[in-house]
């Protein structure tokens, strides 16, 4: 499934509650650190992925580039579930746990804004900004190996960032229909009913042809974007809509 915006403008961190491991600081921003590659870290303190994965590949890279000022970190609690065990002070634990130092700020809600505006897919999630600003990884995973390259790549001006690829989303009110025009072509849909603010969900579609490629969860993502943005909440009807929104927690403010 495609998640995250590869290639865009990356959007700020408006956010004002920051910690190290010697106490509050002032807001990281990425515009005080422009010209440097920039890692950011998202993870909730209850993820198993974040730390069979998230942070030990977090604590290589830091420990491998202690020292370069060209590269800098921060990360980010982003809680969208489990809010009694995920609170702002996980943050200093997982400092003391895992024996690093860098600012940590707290995001949480329904779906946090950090998540919104990365389009991420939950926690563990890295980003890697260019030092002109530009997304150039945007994933669940980071590789040691690959996220070296990548950073050093980016240091010297030798990596290469992907232009962005995105999904056209369009409204058909009348037809009661969302269609998604994917980025590498095709069209895929969602049909509805309308009850005043609730949508039923009734079906989802993606070409024949496409099918296996991840696009009916990225024809979910966009559609529920809209969805989230217009004020309205959702009733899964069809399974797969059903299935999608159990299994994927961050849209549960969705459902009527």
């Amino acid at each position: 499934m495609q998640f995250g915006i590869l290639g865009h403008e990356a959007p700020e961190l408006h956010l004002k509650d920051w910690v190290t491991a010697s106490g509050v600081v002032a807001p990281f921003t990425l515009a005080n650190r422009d010209g440097k590659v920039r890692v950011l870290f998202f993870f909730q303190a209850w993820c198993p992925s974040c730390h069979s994965h998230g942070f030990p590949v977090l604590k290589h890279l830091m420990d491998h580039y202690k020292g370069n000022s060209e590269v800098v970190f921060a990360a980010v609690q982003t809680v969208f579930e489990g809010f009694g065990a995920n609170g702002p002070e996980r943050r200093l634990d997982m400092l003391e746990d895992y024996g690093i130092d860098l600012p940590i700020a707290q995001d949480e809600g329904q779906r946090p804004d950090t998540i919104k505006a990365y389009r991420t897919g939950g926690t563990p999630w890295f980003v890697v900004i260019s030092p002109d600003g530009r997304v150039a990884h945007n994933d669940y995973r980071l590789g040691l190996r690959s996220g070296i390259a990548l950073i050093d790549g980016l240091v010297t001006g030798s990596a290469t960032i992907p232009s962005p690829q995105d999904d056209r989303v369009l409204h058909d009110e009348a037809r009661q229909t969302y269609l998604v025009e994917f980025a590498e072509g095709g069209t895929g849909r969602l049909e509805y009913h309308r009850n005043g603010h609730i949508l039923s969900l009734m079906h989802s579609e993606v070409p024949a042809n496409m099918r296996g490629k991840g696009l009916g969860g990225r024809l979910m993502e966009r559609v529920l974007e809209e969805i989230e943005a217009s004020g309205r909440k959702v009733r899964p009807v069809c399974s797969y809509t059903a299935a999608y929104l159990n299994r994927y927690k961050r849209w549960a403010h969705l459902r009527a």
